[in-house]
Protein backbone atom coordinates (compact mmCIF):
# COMPACT_ATOMS: atom_id res chain seq x y z
CA UNK A 1 0.00 0.00 0.00
CA UNK A 2 1.21 3.51 -0.78
CA UNK A 3 2.46 5.78 2.00
CA UNK A 4 1.51 9.47 1.91
CA UNK A 5 2.61 12.45 3.97
CA UNK A 6 0.71 15.67 4.72
CA UNK A 7 3.02 18.38 3.36
CA UNK A 8 0.98 21.59 3.16
CA UNK A 9 -1.65 23.47 5.12
CA UNK A 10 -3.00 22.82 8.58
CA UNK A 11 -4.75 19.92 10.25
CA UNK A 12 -7.48 18.24 8.18
CA UNK A 13 -9.89 15.36 8.54
CA UNK A 14 -10.31 13.37 5.34
CA UNK A 15 -13.53 11.39 5.46
CA UNK A 16 -12.94 7.66 5.49
CA UNK A 17 -9.17 8.04 5.74
CA UNK A 18 -8.32 9.91 8.95
CA UNK A 19 -7.05 13.10 10.52
CA UNK A 20 -3.74 14.58 9.41
CA UNK A 21 -1.45 17.43 10.38
CA UNK A 22 1.74 18.59 8.66
CA UNK A 23 4.31 15.78 8.64
CA UNK A 24 1.79 13.02 9.43
CA UNK A 25 2.21 9.87 7.36
CA UNK A 26 -0.18 7.01 6.64
CA UNK A 27 -0.52 3.93 4.48
CA UNK A 28 -3.58 4.30 2.26
CA UNK A 29 -5.11 2.53 -0.73
CA UNK A 30 -3.89 3.41 -4.20
CA UNK A 31 -7.17 5.21 -4.94
CA UNK A 32 -6.88 7.27 -1.76
CA UNK A 33 -3.23 8.09 -2.48
CA UNK A 34 -4.13 9.33 -5.96
CA UNK A 35 -6.94 11.46 -4.52
CA UNK A 36 -4.86 12.92 -1.67
CA UNK A 37 -1.79 13.69 -3.77
CA UNK A 38 -3.32 14.73 -7.07
CA UNK A 39 -6.69 16.21 -6.25
CA UNK A 40 -6.19 17.69 -2.80
CA UNK A 41 -2.56 18.59 -3.47
CA UNK A 42 -1.57 18.88 0.19
CA UNK A 43 -0.15 15.32 0.40
CA UNK A 44 2.80 13.63 -1.29
CA UNK A 45 3.56 9.97 -1.85
CA UNK A 46 6.72 9.03 -0.03
CA UNK A 47 7.06 5.40 -1.10
CA UNK A 48 8.60 4.02 -4.28
CA UNK A 49 5.88 4.54 -6.90
CA UNK A 50 7.93 3.05 -9.77
CA UNK A 51 8.46 -0.27 -8.01
CA UNK A 52 4.77 -0.61 -7.28
CA UNK A 53 3.80 0.23 -10.86
CA UNK A 54 6.07 -2.54 -12.17
CA UNK A 55 4.48 -5.20 -9.98
CA UNK A 56 0.80 -4.42 -10.49
CA UNK A 57 -0.78 -3.93 -13.89
CA UNK A 58 -4.05 -2.71 -12.37
CA UNK A 59 -2.65 0.33 -10.63
CA UNK A 60 -3.97 3.83 -10.18
CA UNK A 61 -2.13 6.41 -12.22
CA UNK A 62 -1.50 10.02 -11.30
CA UNK A 63 -4.36 11.26 -13.48
CA UNK A 64 -6.97 9.08 -11.73
CA UNK A 65 -9.18 10.44 -8.95
CA UNK A 66 -12.14 12.77 -8.73
CA UNK A 67 -12.45 15.18 -11.63
CA UNK A 68 -11.89 18.90 -11.38
CA UNK A 69 -15.28 20.44 -10.48
CA UNK A 70 -14.85 23.01 -13.25
CA UNK A 71 -14.64 20.20 -15.81
CA UNK A 72 -17.85 18.47 -14.71
CA UNK A 73 -21.10 19.23 -16.46
CA UNK A 74 -24.49 17.64 -16.97
CA UNK A 75 -23.64 16.33 -20.43
CA UNK A 76 -23.10 12.58 -20.19
CA UNK A 77 -21.80 12.59 -23.76
CA UNK A 78 -18.83 14.81 -22.81
CA UNK A 79 -16.83 11.95 -21.25
CA UNK A 80 -17.03 13.50 -17.80
CA UNK A 81 -19.29 12.56 -14.92
CA UNK A 82 -23.01 12.49 -15.66
CA UNK A 83 -23.61 15.44 -13.31
CA UNK A 84 -21.93 17.70 -10.78
CA UNK A 85 -23.29 16.91 -7.30
CA UNK A 86 -22.78 20.52 -6.18
CA UNK A 87 -25.51 21.59 -8.62
CA UNK A 88 -28.16 19.29 -7.13
CA UNK A 89 -30.07 18.69 -3.90
CA UNK A 90 -29.64 15.50 -1.88
CA UNK A 91 -32.95 14.15 -3.22
CA UNK A 92 -31.97 14.92 -6.81
CA UNK A 93 -28.65 13.16 -6.30
CA UNK A 94 -30.42 10.09 -4.87
CA UNK A 95 -32.71 9.99 -7.91
CA UNK A 96 -29.87 10.41 -10.39
CA UNK A 97 -27.50 7.83 -8.86
CA UNK A 98 -30.29 5.23 -8.90
CA UNK A 99 -29.79 5.06 -12.68
CA UNK A 100 -25.98 4.71 -12.57
CA UNK A 101 -24.66 1.15 -12.83
CA UNK A 102 -20.92 1.91 -12.93
CA UNK A 103 -19.18 1.73 -9.51
CA UNK A 104 -16.21 3.80 -10.75
CA UNK A 105 -18.55 6.63 -11.75
CA UNK A 106 -20.27 6.44 -8.37
CA UNK A 107 -16.92 6.53 -6.53
CA UNK A 108 -15.87 9.58 -8.57
CA UNK A 109 -19.18 11.29 -7.73
CA UNK A 110 -18.70 10.42 -4.05
CA UNK A 111 -15.17 11.87 -4.03
CA UNK A 112 -16.37 15.00 -5.79
CA UNK A 113 -19.25 15.47 -3.34
CA UNK A 114 -16.91 14.99 -0.38
CA UNK A 115 -14.50 17.56 -1.84
CA UNK A 116 -17.17 20.14 -2.68
CA UNK A 117 -20.00 20.13 -0.13
CA UNK A 118 -19.65 16.87 1.85
CA UNK A 119 -23.38 16.59 2.61
CA UNK A 120 -24.27 13.45 4.53
CA UNK A 121 -27.53 13.00 2.58
CA UNK A 122 -25.72 13.09 -0.74
CA UNK A 123 -22.83 10.86 0.32
CA UNK A 124 -25.24 8.39 1.92
CA UNK A 125 -27.26 8.15 -1.31
CA UNK A 126 -24.15 7.50 -3.40
CA UNK A 127 -22.73 4.98 -0.89
CA UNK A 128 -26.06 3.13 -0.73
CA UNK A 129 -26.10 2.79 -4.54
CA UNK A 130 -22.50 1.54 -4.46
CA UNK A 131 -23.50 -1.05 -1.84
CA UNK A 132 -26.39 -2.20 -4.07
CA UNK A 133 -24.03 -2.75 -6.98
CA UNK A 134 -21.06 -4.21 -5.13
CA UNK A 135 -22.97 -6.20 -2.58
Amino acid sequence: MPTVEKTEGGRVTVRGIGEFGPGDQAEVSKDDAAYLCNERGDFERIDNVAAEDETDGDDVHQEDGPPDPDDVDDDAESGTLPFNPADHTNDEIADRVADIDDPATLRALLNLEEEQKDRSGATDAIEERLDELEG
